[in-house]
């Protein structure tokens, strides 16, 4: 079972996470959200910008009116991934962290899903739909599990969580 420490770094890395992915909803939702006139603002002409989007679906808006199915298979992971986390005796650190963005992008946009039926997104990319924190995190946290599971020298390289005292 991993340590107090492994479990208190993964659990302040997933709320730090859903803290400032709710935080920018919020912010973006005062200054050009739903009700507001620029519902856009250009940070790099025609490559970068902020835009309130309301996504109905999953990634990039696919399966859109499947919330219900989607808010299930999002919990089902996410519990999947705990319970994983905590079989671990020394889960190792790049794990917690993984685990950890997973767990806080997923609970920011679940939380989107329950109060609002939507989840808002707000970073627009060039072609790309638009995404937000929550995604961002998420996307991170899989592609650290990918090369964490995938090179073992390199995952068992890393250290583990930092443990009080062990």
């Amino acid at each position: 079972m991993p340590t107090y420490s492994d479990k208190a770094g993964l659990i302040a890395i997933a709320a730090s996470v859903t803290t400032i992915d709710q935080l920018a909803k919020l912010l973006l939702v005062s200054t050009i959200g739903r009700s507001r006139l620029e519902p856009r603002i250009e940070v790099v002409d025609g490559w970068l910008a902020l835009e309130y989007t309301e996504n109905r679906g999953a990634a990039f808006g696919l399966l859109s009116g499947l919330v219900p199915i989607l808010t299930v298979v999002s919990i089902a992971i996410l519990t999947g991934l705990l319970l994983h986390f905590i079989r671990q005796v020394r889960p190792p650190l790049w794990q917690t962290v993984a685990i950890g963005a997973i767990a806080g992008g997923a609970f920011g946009n679940l939380l989107d899903r329950f109060r609002l039926g939507y989840v808002i997104d707000f970073v627009s990319v060039g072609p790309w739909p638009n995404f937000n924190i929550a995604d961002s995190a998420i996307t991170i946290g899989v592609m650290v599990l990918i090369w964490g599971s995938t090179r073992p020298a390199a995952a068992a390289a890393m250290p583990p969580a930092i443990h009080n005292g062990r």
